[in-house]
C-alpha cells in the first residue's frame, strides 16, 4: 500500500490508474480465456484503443495527489548523469584495526 505522499503513488479513482489496470486485466484476459476469432479480434480492438487514444500518454501532466505530475516524478528518479537517484547514499565502512 502506497502513502499518497509517495513517489509511485497513482490514486485509485485517477483515470491513468483506471486505464493502467484495464490495459493489465485485458492482458491477463487475452492469455487466460480461450477466445474465438471474433471475441479475440473484440479483445484486441479494446486493447487497441487504450494504446491508440493515447490514454495513458495524456494523463502524464495530470498531477498527482501532491502536486506533482508523473512526468516529473519519473524525471526526479534519474539524477544529472542517468543514474538512478536514490534517497541513500552508501558510505563505505573500513574498520580500522590495530
Amino acid at each position: 500500500m502506497a502513502c499518497a505522499g509517495c513517489d509511485f503513488n497513482v490514486p485509485k479513482a485517477s483515470a491513468r490508474a483506471q486505464a493502467l489496470e484495464s490495459k493489465t486485466s485485458i492482458g491477463h484476459y487475452l492469455e487466460a480465456v480461450p477466445l474465438t476469432a471474433d471475441e479475440r479480434a473484440i479483445v484486441e480492438g479494446d486493447l487497441a484503443k487504450l494504446d491508440g487514444l493515447g490514454l495513458i500518454r495524456k494523463l502524464d501532466d495530470v498531477p498527482t495527489l501532491d502536486g506533482r505530475t508523473p512526468s516529473q516524478i519519473e524525471a526526479k528518479k534519474i539524477d544529472n548523469h542517468g543514474r538512478p537517484n536514490s534517497a541513500f547514499v552508501l558510505i563505505p565502512f573500513v574498520r580500522n584495526e590495530m
